[in-house]
């Protein structure tokens, strides 16, 4: 069996959590190096799973002998994380977001065609089996026209699903020097200092875009369309937007409260003929997929269909899917895709300060 050969950049919390075990239980996957800013991270990482070669520097990892690589670092790493690898020829799958502007995601668009190399965002939510089972009853069904959508996410600490008391990660002793020379700055019309703040969920866009951009995604998914941002108000740091997609409307409610340990993340959807509710579990939890609520019309009859969880865990079919479609020599995008989430997390963040 012919398997890929994968590199790891960024040992952290979600590599350790979720990519690495996910890539591992794949039979087509070999994780072949690993390398973090701290050495010593990648060390330990390295030899818990068995993974053989522990690199040092990006360059250095993208040397090996790998066919594609996971960057697993924060947000504002992602731009120069991705622009090396496509000059050095792997397929990538990058977490989300794919930048921390619009005009960075542009200049990765450009670098993606000019390089002809595959490039996976990490939204893992597009996996769900049984969203994507919805999707395709939403086809085959005559339920009109789509009319009204809401999203509404209320992150709390229990979106690792408790995973913590299960499972440590493995830190260094050392801590990571901060320097801003190869990071993001995100949008030019913010105006801040770009400090270790900046890049922390102290910054009020930073949060938005590093979780909201997910609820954003989901929604655009589900819509199949992208809308433009009408109005946004924030009240004790609850978000609630609305949404305009032409001849009909939506709604987005966001709050990130890591004092709450609930995970609250609900998507609805009204057509002219049924109405559908989606329910989606914290992000983390291995042996969870969404619920799906469907009630619908068909002439005088009325229906009723749950489609329950079947224990899918989203973190591996989206990597299942990412490499095979790799294996299978298939070229792709998901930076179109990531474009317009950043147009709209820059929207509504405008909107809501008045830049």
């Amino acid at each position: 069996m012919k398997k890929l050969k994968v590199g790891i950049l960024g040992g952290g919390y979600m590599a350790q959590i979720a990519h690495i075990p996910a890539l591992k239980s794949l039979e087509t996957t070999e994780i072949a190096a690993i390398c973090d800013a701290r050495t010593e991270v990648a060390a330990k990482v390295a030899a818990q799973g068995g993974i053989p070669q522990v690199c040092h520097t990006v360059p250095e990892l993208l040397q090996t002998d790998i066919d594609a690589v996971f960057i697993l670092t924060p947000v504002q790493c992602h731009a120069a994380n991705i622009k090396a690898a496509l000059s050095a020829g792997k397929a990538i799958f990058c977490e989300k977001p794919a930048a921390m502007a619009v005009s960075t995601v542009r200049e990765l668009m450009a670098e993606q065609a000019k390089y002809c190399q595959s490039v996976g965002i990490g939204y893992m939510k597009r996996h769900d089996v049984n969203i994507n089972y919805f999707k395709e009853l939403q086809r085959s069904e005559k339920w009109g026209k789509l009319t009204f959508i809401r999203a509404h996410s209320f992150v709390g600490k229990h979106w690792n699903a408790n995973v913590n008391a299960l499972n440590s990660t493995l830190k260094g002793s050392a801590s990571a020097v901060f320097d801003a020379t190869e990071l993001d700055s995100g949008p030019t019309w913010l105006k801040a200092e770009r400090n270790a703040h900046f890049y922390s969920f102290d910054n009020p866009y930073y949060g938005l875009l590093d979780t909201g951009c997910h609820t954003v995604n989901l929604l655009r998914y589900l819509a199949e369309s992208t809308p433009e941002v009408a109005a946004v108000r924030n009240q004790s740091g609850v978000r609630l937007i609305d949404f305009d997609f032409g001849d009909w409307s939506g709604t987005m409610e966001f709050c990130v409260n890591f004092r709450m340990w609930r995970w609250d993340e609900v998507t609805e959807l009204y057509f002219e003929n049924a109405s559908v509710r989606i329910m989606t579990p914290p992000p983390l939890d291995r042996q969870s997929a969404a619920v799906v609520e469907i009630y619908s019309e068909k002439g005088a009859s009325k229906e009723y269909l749950t489609i329950q969880d079947n224990h899918q865990w989203e973190f591996r079919v989206q990597a299942e899917n990412f490499v095979t479609r790799i294996l299978n020599g298939e070229k792709f995008s998901d930076l179109g895709e990531a474009e317009k989430d950043l147009e709209i997390i820059e929207q509504i963040y405008r909107k809501e300060t008045r830049q």
